[in-house]
C-alpha cells in the first residue's frame, strides 16, 4: 500500500495546484489512481489526513526548493537569496501554498496532527521546512553579521515578515504591482535590513550583501 500512498498524494497534490483545495474529492482522487475510496481512510485516516498530507508535502517541496537557492561567500547575501526563493515557490505554488498555513478556507484546512503515512521518526514537514530558515540564521550569526540570539526566534521573525510579503504578492492587485525576481528581491531586501539592522548588522554591510545577491541572481537568469 505504500505505492498507493504515493500516487494518491501526487495526485492530491496536483489537483490542489491545478484546481485548489476543493478539488480534493475522495471518489474523484481514487478513481485516477484505480483503487478504492476506502484507501484514502486506511492510509490517511480519511479526508483530513490527506489535507495534513497535502500541506506536509508542500513544505518539504518548498523547503528543497529554498535549499537549491544559490549561493555566495556571503552569509547575508545568501539569506536574502532564500527569501526570494521562498517567494518564488509561494507564487508559483499559490493554492498549495495557503493550504500550508491554513488560508484556504476553513472547510479544507489541514486538521492538526500529522498524516498517518508519515513515518513515526520523520520530522514534521513544517518542522523540517522551518530548519532551513534556522540553519540560514545560524550561518549569519556565526558569520558575525548580527549579534547571537536563538536562531529559531529570529528565523520566526524573518517567516513573519517574508509571508506577509508572500500573501500580498499571491493576492494580486494593485498592492505590491507587477514586478520581476530583481524587484522583489529588493522588496525583500527592504523587509529583511529592518530586521538585520535591529540585529546588529551595518547599512555598508547589508547593501553589499544585496549587490551580490542581485548578481548571483542576475548570473542564474542570464
Amino acid at each position: 500500500m505504500e505505492g498507493v500512498a504515493e500516487r494518491l498524494l501526487d495526485v492530491a497534490v496536483r489537483a490542489v495546484e491545478e484546481r485548489g483545495p476543493g478539488a480534493l474529492q475522495a471518489r474523484a482522487l481514487t478513481a485516477e489512481v484505480g483503487v478504492s475510496t476506502q484507501a484514502v481512510y486506511t492510509l490517511f485516516g480519511g479526508m483530513p489526513g490527506l489535507f495534513v498530507a497535502v500541506a506536509d508535502e508542500g513544505f518539504l517541496r518548498m523547503a528543497d526548493h529554498v535549499r537549491g537557492a544559490p549561493t555566495t561567500a556571503d552569509a547575508v547575501a545568501d539569506h536574502l537569496l532564500k527569501g526570494l526563493a521562498y517567494r518564488t515557490w509561494a507564487v508559483e505554488h499559490p493554492h498549495l501554498y495557503r493550504l500550508m498555513f491554513g488560508v484556504a478556507g476553513a472547510d479544507t484546512q489541514p486538521r492538526r496532527g500529522r498524516a498517518a503515512v508519515a513515518s513515526a521518526a520523520r520530522v514534521p514537514a513544517p518542522d523540517a521546512a522551518l530548519e532551513v530558515l534556522v540553519a540560514s540564521v545560524q550561518a549569519m550569526i556565526d558569520a558575525g553579521r548580527i549579534r547571537a540570539a536563538e536562531a529559531a526566534v529570529v528565523a520566526r521573525q524573518f517567516l513573519a515578515a517574508t509571508h506577509g510579503h508572500v500573501m500580498l504578492r499571491i493576492a494580486g492587485g494593485p498592492t505590491l504591482g507587477d514586478v520581476d525576481d530583481i524587484a522583489d528581491l529588493a522588496d525583500l531586501a527592504d523587509l529583511g535590513s529592518t530586521l538585520l539592522l535591529g540585529l546588529g548588522d551595518e547599512p555598508s554591510a547589508v547593501q553589499r550583501s544585496m549587490q551580490l545577491a542581485v548578481a548571483a541572481i542576475s548570473a542564474v537568469h542570464g
